[in-house]
């Protein structure tokens, strides 16, 4: 499936290295305060406390965006034609069947990557992240 939306954007620079300019197109969409969170395991985190966002690089590499669906700026233009408000349901009724289903969440497969969404006891969306891989 092809979704739009800055969560596109987010989909599209997985993959990329660490420096790499084309990251910068996200960045735009939730900086431009940024803290860098380093780890031992080569994992490290950008993290954009003001749009509740984080990037994760594993190794140099762009793995994840995670992101807290009533942290983001402009929740409506996350993924086009779903907003943060909508509840599990109404995401698999817009989305359509996923690719893999859990207790509290549902991942996509999208522009190439993977689109998974978590969501609370309620059913109300908590997180939505952009997976370089099935993990």
């Amino acid at each position: 499936m092809i979704i739009k939306g800055e969560m596109a954007v987010m989909l599209g620079v997985l993959g990329l290295r660490q420096g790499d300019d084309r990251i910068l197109d996200a960045i735009a969409l939730v900086g431009p305060k940024m803290e860098i969170e380093e780890f031992d395991d080569g994992s490290t985190y950008y993290v954009f406390p003001v749009a509740g966002t984080d990037l994760l690089f594993e190794d140099g590499v762009l793995v994840a965006v995670i992101v807290e669906a009533q942290g983001y700026p402009r929740p409506e233009a996350l993924v086009e034609g779903v907003p943060m408000t909508a509840t599990r349901a109404e995401v698999l009724a817009r989305l359509g069947k996923p690719e893999r289903t859990g207790p509290t969440f549902e991942r996509f497969e999208a522009n190439g990557h993977y689109l998974h969404f978590e969501f609370d006891g309620g059913g109300g969306i908590t997180k939505v992240s952009a997976l370089l891989e099935a993990v």
